[in-house]
């Protein structure tokens, strides 16, 4: 920047490649918002011509760019106080080359994802607990018996007849006096 008493003239830097054509008539409109988006170096922001974004929250959006899909992630935060403005080019017939644009609106965060989030990815099953061979286990829970214990009991049940109780043989007498 050149300064000649109160004004500053800007000056391009030498390797400067101006982007998009741009008049500045719009800046001074009342119903004009300023975003600022950021974007990776090889963001088109033609891919995103028939999509909403949104002004407030996140949204995660599929494009197509140059027969490609890619996914983005996108992140608007409104009312965002940034601590910068735009230089934008304004009208060159009033004499400006250039002027500070009115603060941001908020700032839109595009970032590119390298992966479908949304894949399901299966879980695998959690292997059973084994007892390692030298252990005793002295605590059984409930309705834990090991295969040995089991195998062992059902042949007890099936080797010991069954005794009936005295109480019921009682029963059954008095019901058959009565």
């Amino acid at each position: 920047m050149e300064g000649s008493g109160d004004k500053h003239v800007f000056q391009c830097p030498l390797n400067f490649e101006p982007v998009a054509d741009y008049d500045g008539a719009e800046i001074n409109e009342p119903d004009t918002e300023v975003w600022l988006i950021k974007a990776p170096s090889d963001f088109t922001p033609e891919s995103f011509n028939s999509h909403r974004l949104p002004l407030s929250g996140y949204k995660t959006q599929k494009v197509k760019v140059e027969g490609i899909r890619k996914l983005y992630h996108v992140q608007a935060t409104h009312g965002a106080s940034a601590p910068c403005r735009a230089f934008l080019p304004q009208d060159v017939d009033a004499g400006l080359k250039f002027a500070c644009a009115p603060p941001f609106q908020g700032i839109i965060t595009v970032a590119e994802a390298h992966a479908d989030s949304t894949a399901l990815h299966p879980i695998p099953d959690r292997p059973s607990l084994k007892m390692p061979q030298n252990l005793k286990q002295r605590y059984h829970p409930f309705g834990a018996d090991s295969p040995i214990t089991r195998q062992i009991s059902e042949g007890q049940f099936a080797a010991t007849p069954i005794k009936k109780k005295k109480k019921s043989k009682k029963r059954k007498l008095e019901e058959a006096t009565v």
